[in-house]
């Protein structure tokens, strides 16, 4: 019997430690920070997110054999997420997050074995329709994992969706990784800046539909909601929720697990955005990365709205 579709991150997975502060200290300042300890984070929060919607998923991302690798797999285990790489010997690294009052973020990471793809595992998987790869534009970026990651996610079948998030480090992806990958994907997803910087780098709208004939473009605008730019060339809003900000991290991420999970439960695409809006408002509500909320928490926000 074959297997139900799944969702599968190649997304590079971290430990945030993340800091409370009154403001980001200037250079050779100091600054009280409050911490309520290291956590999972980077790819993992989308992964975790998918998870508790109670879908198949899977992590295709490196992980090691230390003690930061050792707190990944507990997560795992208890959202019921599968390894489906070997592990390496080393460990994943960290990023230390600096919270501001306003829900701001400012990032400081370390880099690990995360940054290194196990591409002949990746080779080895059995993809079937109706599966969704995701993948992350820190890892379109990086010299050791941009070129056997982006040759991989373009031999995905027909009927696999591809989910790119490019995130604050497109304008380091080169054009020849981007445009490639652009033209194979079936979901782009950013914040306003994010979203306005591809379309100021490929030069309009226009050229971006172009580029990425197939996806279907997310927009995500806060507290607004989110814009939708289907294939067909029309746009959508659709409205957000009014949340009190508490920690914006990994609020994009609880966004877009929600949408595609919703997506892959056959709903229609406003339908889905509606559920990762309720989400992810939820989730900056909420201290730390990889909080976000599970299914019924979801169905009671919409019934409350």
């Amino acid at each position: 019997m074959l297997r139900p579709p799944c969702f599968i991150s190649t997304g590079s997975v971290l430990v945030d430690l993340p800091l409370r502060v009154e403001r980001v200290p200037a250079p050779g300042g100091a600054v009280t920070a409050v911490s309520s300890g290291p956590v999972v984070g980077g790819g993992y929060t989308v992964v975790s997110t998918v998870a508790r919607q109670g879908l198949p998923t899977a992590l295709a991302a490196t992980l090691g054999t230390g003690p930061n690798s050792a707190q990944v797999r507990r997560e795992m285990l208890s959202d019921g997420v599968e390894l489906v790489v070997d592990e390496l010997v080393g460990d994943i690294g960290t990023c230390t997050t600096l919270i501001e009052p306003s829900g701001r973020r400012t990032f400081i990471t370390t880099e690990g074995i995360e940054a290194e793809p196990q591409v002949e595992d990746l080779e080895r998987l059995e993809l079937i329709e109706g599966d969704w790869v995701y993948c992350t534009g820190y890892d379109l970026a990086h010299a050791s994992s941009a070129k056997p990651l982006s040759d991989w996610l373009l031999t995905l079948p027909q009927g696999v969706g591809l989910i790119l998030d490019l995130g604050p480090a497109q304008a380091e992806i080169g054009d020849a990784i981007l445009m490639p990958i652009l033209a194979r994907t079936t979901l782009l997803t950013g914040n306003m800046l994010e979203i306005t910087e591809i379309i100021a780098r490929l030069g309009s709208p226009d050229r971006l539909r172009g580029a990425a004939p197939q996806a279907l473009v997310v927009r995500r605008t806060g507290v607004h909601g989110c814009e939708l730019w289907l294939p067909t060339g029309e746009h959508l809003e659709v409205a957000g929720f009014a949340c009190d900000v508490v920690d914006t991290t990994g609020a994009g991420d609880t966004h877009t697990g929600v949408l595609v999970t919703g997506l892959m439960d056959g709903l229609d695409v406003v339908s889905a955005a509606r559920r990762a809006n309720a989400a992810a408002a939820e989730a900056v509500s909420r201290l730390g990365p990889a909080r976000a909320p599970r299914r019924n928490e979801i169905d009671a926000l919409l019934a409350e709205g």
